[in-house]
């Protein structure tokens, strides 16, 4: 069996229970997929990492299936051209044509790595040696090199060279180092080569990433924090990043609630790849979610140099600026989150909130109705509006807007005291009392000074 984590599991098979979490959480995977390819038929991710999934069970059939149906909603989709030729060669078929030129916009690690596996499956069919293959002269990735060799060697029952390339790849990484004596491979013993044989039952493939990474964040969001690391054990193994290694054990580590140790992790992250934008946005994230401001906002910025379309990065740059108090700072990044992407709501929100916030309603408002048109209201943006409209004396378009609150949400206590403000504003004493009285019941009797105006029944 050849299916994620089921060989790790045999190999454990004094321990039960564990075979049956590990196909529990490939059912809740499947399942899950199923869905979405139903909610999302023109998603090709979905089709794809569903016949990966067939693909590591050796169910070649639904595997073909589902890479060509991946290739039917995205014809240039070039990890399914390269899953769709690897079902093949798994079978013993060599695919006679050659791929077609990828595209300048196509990253060309991933596929330079996709290309070398490709070549060393390919000669292994045809009876070559697939080590030689997957050499390359210029000796980028060395550790994916070693990681391949070995495992093609213990598939041969060569385990003296896998040996010195486990040890090899030990020797220039911590990370291959530390995963390697998790699962008993390092340091070698009588041991290690079932180890290794086990190792070499998974779908080794670097296409296969995504797969086991999105089932240990199935098994970290049940909890099953062991489970999960040794997925994304499977997943660096595969595909040996050191950045997304680390920032996969700092999700395992807030999930534990390690704080500090996920800021280390991420930290890592960021040395291990410094131009990786999505370990400087995590540690950004996760620095001001520890109320680290300025280290927060050290990587937010160097995230925006890296990527200056990332409109989330704008955005959070501007929550830190509007956190330290400095509005016009915290303007200038919503607006230009905004220039990236018109349609970024919580940009949109949190810029008109700040209009309203520092005595610019007339601005806060006409921000307010960009949202709305956008299709997005809430109670507690219609009463933000309601009130610019008061500060601004206009009365009528401010009780459009809290009756409209109300009746987005009857149990929202300040829509009810901002519009007996609203009713009170054109003379209708009693409606403002109903309102007031609504907005205490909905309180609980509380004070109604919070919401920084008099109180409104002696007001009255």
């Amino acid at each position: 069996m050849t299916t994620n984590g089921i060989a790790s599991a045999q190999a454990k098979a004094s321990d039960g229970p564990c075979v049956g979490l590990w196909l529990d959480g490939e059912r809740v995977a499947v399942r899950a997929l199923e869905e979405q390819a139903q909610r999302y038929p023109q998603h090709a991710d979905i089709r794809f990492r569903l016949g990966l999934l067939c693909l590591a069970r050796a169910e070649y059939a639904g595997a073909g299936a589902e890479f060509e149906e991946a290739l039917g909603i995205h014809p240039g989709y070039r990890a399914a051209l390269y899953a769709l030729r690897l079902t093949g060669l798994m079978q013993g078929t060599v695919a006679r044509d050659p791929l077609p030129e990828a595209p300048e916009s196509v990253g060309t690690r991933d596929e330079a790595l996709w290309a070398r596996a490709d070549r060393a499956y390919r000669a292994q069919v045809e009876g070559g040696d697939p080590v030689d293959a997957l050499f390359d002269p210029e000796g980028t990735d060395p550790i994916f090199y070693h990681h391949y060799a070995a495992v093609f060697a213990t598939r041969k029952g060569d385990f003296a060279a896998a040996r010195r390339h486990w040890n090899a790849a030990a020797a220039l990484s911590d990370t291959s180092r530390a995963v390697l004596e998790r699962l008993g491979v390092l340091p070698w013993t009588e041991a290690s080569p079932a180890a290794g044989a086990c190792i070499a039952g998974w779908l080794w493939s670097p296409l296969a990433v995504g797969l086991y990474e999105y089932l240990g964040r199935i098994y970290s969001r049940n909890g099953l924090i062991d489970e999960a690391r040794d997925c994304f054990v499977q997943a660096y193994l595969i595909l040996p990043r050191e950045a997304s290694h680390a920032m996969h054990l700092a999700d395992l580590a807030l999930a534990a609630g390690e704080e500090e140790r996920a800021i280390l992790l991420l930290n890592r992250a960021v040395e291990a790849e410094p131009t990786l934008v999505e370990a400087r946005i995590a540690l950004g994230l996760e620095c001001a979610a520890q109320d680290r401001a300025e280290e927060a906002r050290v990587q937010f910025e160097a995230a925006a140099s890296l990527a200056p379309g990332f409109a989330d990065v704008r955005y959070n740059l501007g929550l830190l600026s509007d956190g330290a108090g400095n509005a016009e700072a915290a303007a200038v990044q919503f607006r230009r989150a905004l220039q990236i992407n018109p349609g970024y709501l919580p940009a949109r929100q949190s810029l008109a909130a700040l209009f309203c916030r520092t005595g610019r309603p007339e601005e806060g408002l006409l921000e307010y109705e960009r949202v709305l048109r956008q299709g997005f209201q809430s109670a507690d943006m219609l009463v933000k509006m309601g009130r610019a409209a008061l500060e601004l004396n206009r009365t009528e378009e401010a009780l459009q807007y809290l009756e409209r609150a109300s009746f987005v949400n009857p149990e929202y206590a300040p829509s009810y005291f901002y519009l007996g403000q609203a009713y009170k504003a054109k003379g209708l004493r009693n409606k403002a009392r109903a309102a007031w009285r609504k907005h205490l019941e909905r309180q609980g009797g509380g004070n109604t000074l919070r919401h920084g105006l008099t109180k409104p029944l002696d007001a009255a």
